[in-house]
């Protein structure tokens, strides 16, 4: 099964709700959670839908023999939390954290104070790399 999460930022928190079609008739039940980042959101969505199935949506046929964890989750970012998402993952921390370099010297690599060598090279291309496939995915809604 897959599932969209729609993520929206507010309150200095991270918002999500699943995404249903209108018009869809989901036992009248909205999960909706809040967390720090897009991976706290979905396991808390993943809880949620745990709980209802075991209470509300247990005669559903909608949601009859789906395990909450082989749930697959796409993500539609509201313009405010993409552009909050975008600008921390744009930033040289962020992309060396990914690429498991320290911050320090990303930013030192990025002023030309030193040049990475071609692992170091490597491992922050990759690190952009997944970043852009990450960023493909994304659904403004």
């Amino acid at each position: 099964m897959k599932q969209t999460i729609i993520l929206e930022r507010g309150d200095g928190e991270l918002w999500g709700r699943l995404s249903y079609d209108p018009g869809e008739d989901k036992a009248g039940f909205l999960h909706t959670t809040v967390g720090a980042t897009v991976e706290e959101v979905t396991n808390n969505i993943r809880g949620l839908i745990a709980d209802s199935l075991e209470h509300d949506l247990k005669d559903d046929p909608y949601w009859a023999d789906v395990d909450p964890d082989k749930i697959e989750f796409k993500y539609g970012y509201d313009m405010t939390a993409f552009f909050e998402i975008a600008n921390k993952a744009l930033k040289i921390n962020s992309i060396a954290e990914k690429a498991g370099i320290n911050k320090g010297l990303a930013r030192q690599y990025a002023a030309g104070i030193k040049f990475p060598s071609e692992q170091q090279a490597k491992r922050l291309e990759e690190a952009v790399h997944e970043l852009g496939k990450e960023l493909i995915q994304l659904q403004l809604v």
